[in-house]
């Protein structure tokens, strides 16, 4: 069978086959087509055993493929996976430069792509130990296989192959995960490169089918003629999954406007206690009003040799260690809710080996020692696994009066493709559904839900229940080959611009007082630039309020627009090894959520992560600016330079420089507070800011006059800049 539309933009010869692979019994299927016209084909296969409908609906660029399973006999049968195979691809260009790009490349091999016929190993990937503290490592024991997108680092879900000397490509994409997951085998045969679509399930080596039962696959194959843009491969898969996913999937803004103050990265790690906590809430409170939830991480626990997590309500309240919480978890969030903030807790899907839930019910968890031997995960299959896992949700979020979660190493169990689960009534993914719905029947509307370990790689479909997901390793030590890997990883996330399905999290800004001044600066103005500042970490109960740093943060985190498209320039993804955009930039500034005449129209940020000097250089109309000369001015030294035509920075080593771009119309250049509702008047501007603090603004004129909710009020003139206090929120008006 021809699909008439891909072949037309790929070349003639272009054809599919089907086929149903069922545990112990033979795989060959009869398909005939039922129904047939330009945009639509209808084929069935069916045995005594199974009915296989294929829908092939004509769509953007491509087609929509709709497959439904049915067993059709009086007995249930194990259905292991779905096969599909297009064979026939030509992109043009030697053969040998076919290549296949998936976002699980980076994230295990540090490289975007790999030739079509590549066979990766672990010797491919920087590390392939296993570290069960972080659970981060790229390509450990118990992730290297021959399909691609089987790990367990929730990819973006498709795949690209094209050639590099070419533009042109085909792209593969889901457009469900109730039940199945997509991976493939790639290579070359006589008629040219063929991609194998397999159609397989999470955690179990099958999935009994029910008589009667029926399940449901749907996928997007296009082309795209933009193979050599990483922002455009995905463009028209992302747009067709947007009309897949139901209205407002993802659309939360509990991550978007506010930030989450965390207690591990750069602050107490497993050292918390209630009032040590109440102290840090009172400083956060004072020192950054965009903050508005605080996240207890691991350390609540009695047993603080390893991350508990679930196995801490086995024991009840003696499972919560009383010399920190003397008032149990309750106590807590009953008085941080008093001060302002709102709780959030974290809480881990393994257990330690030496605990009492492990050791009493052993047969409650899945063996995991091919990734780690110290813990093991929960197996969800099991129905007293099921009821456990509810009452420990019941006993941390609802009797502890927390409102959003964290959700750390959660997806062993969901999200491995190896054969774990006792029970084979679901897979990984349905059982996937079934947990993040109980996590998320226990939490406000407008609470959080956030993933830890493994570290994701970019997955919309999480957003259904996800508000955000952490797409990077902490950074905070001061291991820089950590920071350029989380470059790369980012890339690969940023670029399918689908923050509007679910947000981007980097690892958490901070103080990180051990990192040297330049490369805090540079992780900063990534996390700034990326839209991806949801977390805040460090300790500010001890921190003067003229700490250099400190006014950074208050800065940086000034106005949260997280999950907002960042665009990069001159970027070659097809480059080999860990090669990682230098040049990315957002429409508007980072202190508005508004586009206005009145303000800088762009925001670009210069990165060498390099260890040595380098010269950055690009034209402004790569911005999609019109002007020729703009002036930049540097957000954080306030620094200003006027180009034209092309913008140039010598950046030494692990250092960057964050440009606000202005044109002749700019009147307000910088702020170190959120902007709303600015407007230009006869003799100066007005706007309103939404909280209160000190304000620090650089205008293109000079201030004679301030109001402050219509009443003049002092300011400092330095220049142009201008300095002053305000006691709550209220419209500011300044007059030239």
């Amino acid at each position: 069978m021809k699909i008439n539309c891909i072949e037309k933009q790929i070349g003639k010869g272009v054809a599919v086959a089907f086929n149903v692979i069922v545990k112990e019994q033979g795989r060959n299927l009869q398909y005939n087509v039922l129904h047939e016209r330009d945009d639509y084909i209808h084929i069935q296969a069916k045995n005594g055993l199974l009915q296989d409908d294929i829908y092939l609906q004509s769509a953007k660029n491509g087609v929509i493929a709709c497959r439904k399973i049915k067993n059709v006999s009086d007995e249930p049968f194990k259905l292991c996976e779905l096969f599909a195979k297009i064979g026939g691809l030509q992109f043009g260009g030697a053969q040998k430069e076919d290549y296949f790009y998936h976002a699980e490349n980076p994230r295990i091999y540090e490289t975007m792509t790999f030739p079509l016929d590549y066979k990766r190993t672990a010797s491919d990937a920087m590390d392939s130990e296993y570290d069960v503290v972080a659970s981060n490592r790229w390509a450990d024991p118990g992730v290297i296989q021959d399909r691609i997108g089987a790990s367990p680092y929730q990819p973006f879900p498709a795949i690209l192959l094209s050639n590099y000397q070419s533009k042109r490509g085909v792209v593969q994409g889901s457009l469900s995960q109730r039940a199945f997951y997509h991976n493939y085998l790639v290579g070359h045969e006589d008629s040219g490169a063929f991609l194998e679509i397999y159609s397989s399930f999470k955690a179990t080596e099958y999935r009994v089918l029910q008589a009667g039962e029926t399940l449901t696959d749907e996928w997007y194959l296009g082309t795209t003629n933009d193979a050599d843009d990483i922002e455009k491969i995905f463009e028209t898969y992302a747009e067709i999954l947007r009309e897949k996913l139901p209205n407002g999937y993802g659309r939360s803004n509990a991550n978007r406007h506010s930030v989450v103050w965390g207690s591990w990265n750069d602050g107490f790690y497993r050292n918390i206690s209630h009032e040590a906590l109440i102290k840090e809430a009172k400083a956060i409170v004072n020192y950054f009003p965009t903050v508005r939830w605080m996240q207890i991480d691991d350390g609540y626990a009695t047993y603080n040799k390893g991350a508990v997590g679930l196995g801490a309500p086995y024991d009840g309240e003696d499972g919560i260690d009383k010399n920190k919480f003397p008032k149990g978890l309750r106590g807590f969030t009953d008085e941080l809710k008093q001060i302002g903030l709102r709780p959030a807790i974290w809480i881990g899907g393994h257990c330690p080996k030496q605990i009492k839930i492990y050791k009493e019910h052993h047969d409650w968890f899945i063996d995991y020692s091919m990734r780690m031997t110290s813990c093991s995960p929960l197996d969800v299959s099991q129905a007293d696994v099921q009821e456990y896992m509810k009452t420990a949700l019941d006993f941390l979020v609802i009797d502890g009066g927390f409102e959003a979660v964290k959700h750390d190493f959660w997806s062993y169990a969901f999200e491995d493709s190896h054969d774990l689960y006792k029970e084979k009534a679901k897979s990984g993914y349905e059982m996937r559904s079934w947990w993040l719905n109980e996590i998320r029947k226990r939490l406000p509307k407008d609470g959080y839900l956030q993933t830890g370990c493994d570290i994701v790689q970019g997955n919309p479909f999480l957003g259904e229940f996800f508000t955000n997901y952490r797409y990077g390793v902490d950074v905070g030590d001061g291991n820089w080959d950590y920071m350029k890997t989380n470059m790369l990883w980012g890339a690969a996330c940023f670029a399918t611009h689908t923050g509007d399905m679910i947000v981007p999290n980097s690892d958490s800004v901070s103080l990180f007082s051990t990192l040297p001044y330049n490369e805090f600066l540079f992780l900063t103005s990534y996390i700034v630039i990326t839209r991806s500042c949801v977390e805040l970490a460090g300790k500010y109960s001890e921190v003067e309020p003229d700490n250099v740093r400190l006014k950074v943060l208050q800065k940086a985190i000034c106005c949260p627009n997280n999950g907002k498209n960042v665009y990069f320039i001159d970027y070659d993804y097809r480059k080999s090894g860990r090669n990682v955009p230098q040049i990315l930039y957002i429409d508007g500034v980072h202190f508005s959520r508004e586009q206005n005449n009145a303000l800088p129209v762009k925001t670009v940020a210069l990165f060498n992560p390099d260890d040595e000097e380098r010269t950055v250089c690009f034209d402004i109309e790569k911005m999609g600016i019109e002007e020729k000369k703009v002036l930049c001015r540097e957000i954080w030294t306030g620094e200003q330079s006027v180009f034209e035509n092309t913008i140039s920075a010598t950046l030494p080593p692990r250092s960057c420089k964050t440009y606000a771009i202005a044109t002749s119309d700019t009147v307000l250049l910088d702020s170190n507070v959120e902007i709303r509702a600015l407007q230009s008047t006869e003799n100066g501007i007005e706007f309103e800011i939404p909280y209160k603090g000190k304000v620090e603004l650089a205008l293109s004129f000079e201030t004679t006059k301030l109001l402050y909710n219509n009443v003049e009020i002092a300011f400092e003139r330095v220049g142009k800049k201008l300095n002053f206090e305000i006691e709550k929120e209220g419209k500011i008006k300044i007059i030239s």
